[in-house]
């Protein structure tokens, strides 16, 4: 079963294959989870499909380790233009 959180998180770093990041709810290795975020070529949030890779706590801080699920070019582009716009090279 997916998480079920509309919450924002923290992005710790960000690449093309997925994203680690920082969540105050549990969730689970295996977990199927949709992210959204707001990228600089597009009107409409970058929505991708993920999956969690790893869960972690440490520091008193819970991290996730997601792995992107890439369905459509559009969107892989999307995110490669996002990355860029971050900073993340």
């Amino acid at each position: 079963m997916g998480a079920a959180w509309q919450r924002p998180v923290a992005v710790e770093n960000i690449g093309l294959g997925g994203v680690c990041l920082v969540v105050e709810e549990g969730l689970a290795t295996g977990d199927a989870i949709t992210l959204s975020f707001t990228a600089p070529s597009l009107w409409d949030p970058l929505v991708l499909r993920a999956r969690v890779a790893w869960v972690t706590a440490a520091g008193g801080q819970l991290r996730a380790g997601v792995a992107f699920e890439h369905e459509d070019a559009g969107a892989l582009y999307a995110l490669y233009e996002l990355i860029a716009a971050l900073g993340y090279d």
